[in-house]
């Protein structure tokens, strides 16, 4: 008789030391939507196989989905190290460390995913917003327009452009970037105008 997947889920794993066992168990609680147990086991496949990148960077986002950016951190550093040239691990540690206010620390690892994959339109967002807050609006200006041409559809990018245009006395460019944002989603728009 098969043994049901809950009961399999919620035992201990057999082999406490193999890797494999956590992961296969992070896949079954998360199939059955146990998010906070299948997160424990990933982190315990981690913790035994401390140099693969790609269970790094798997664990990484996995805070990022759970929007628990600042934990984010560290699994990603360590994936960063071990996958140098994996674009989308330098472009989500640049992004948790802007999160988390670590502004100079982010734009490094921003440049570095903007450079490995210049097609990645969420890279150049986040660089124009870094340097926004650094203050180097003609940088955030650049980038943010290089975020728009990638991500024509999304408002956020306009909105952060228009600011960006505001800035560098381009009050023309900045109407124009604030309508195309308010025509792409108004409400997001107001939202995050009120927080701001």
């Amino acid at each position: 008789m098969a043994m049901p997947q809950a009961h399999f889920a919620r035992r201990s794993p057999l082999a406490p030391h193999d890797v494999y066992t956590w992961m296969d168990l992070a896949i079954v609680e998360n199939a059955m939507g146990h998010v906070a147990t299948a997160l424990d086991a990933m982190v315990r496949a981690a913790q035994l196989s401390p140099n693969d990148g790609d269970l790094a960077a798997v664990l990484g986002f996995s805070y990022i989905n759970l929007n628990r950016v600042a934990l984010a951190i560290p699994p990603l550093q360590r994936a960063a190290k071990l996958l140098p040239r994996d674009y989308l691990v330098q472009s989500q540690l640049g992004y948790c460390l802007l999160v988390t206010n670590q502004t100079n620390a982010a734009i490094g690892y921003l440049q570095k995913g903007a450079t490995l994959n210049s097609r990645y339109g969420p890279v150049w967002e986040h660089l124009g917003v870094a340097y926004k807050k650094q203050g180097r609006s003609r940088d955030a200006v650049s980038a943010l327009e290089n975020a728009t041409r990638l991500l024509p559809s999304s408002s956020l990018p306009w909105r952060h452009l228009a600011e960006a245009y505001q800035a560098t006395g381009q009050t023309t460019e900045a109407q124009r970037a604030a309508a195309r944002a308010q025509r792409l989603g108004p409400a997001a728009f107001k939202a995050n105008k009120k927080k701001a």
